[in-house]
């Protein structure tokens, strides 16, 4: 009897929560968003990018090739 009265309390606990959290989204109006440049987050993408392939791909300490 107990076992059943937890597991109905943790089901309706673990499904308030979401119906709590909902509520109503006003989208903001599209006019007043002007459009931005993105050339700067592109740019330390590309930055980004380049350290990680430099250290992917630069010869290991321990490789004795000679």
């Amino acid at each position: 009897m107990l076992g059943r009265l937890m597991g109905f309390l943790a089901g309706v606990m673990l499904w308030a929560g979401p119906a709590m959290a909902q509520q109503v989204y006003l989208a903001p109006d599209m006019k007043k968003i002007k459009e931005e440049s993105g050339i700067v987050e592109w740019g330390i993408g590309a930055i980004f990018l380049v350290g990680c392939m430099v250290v992917a791909f630069k010869p290991a300490k321990r490789s004795n090739l000679r």
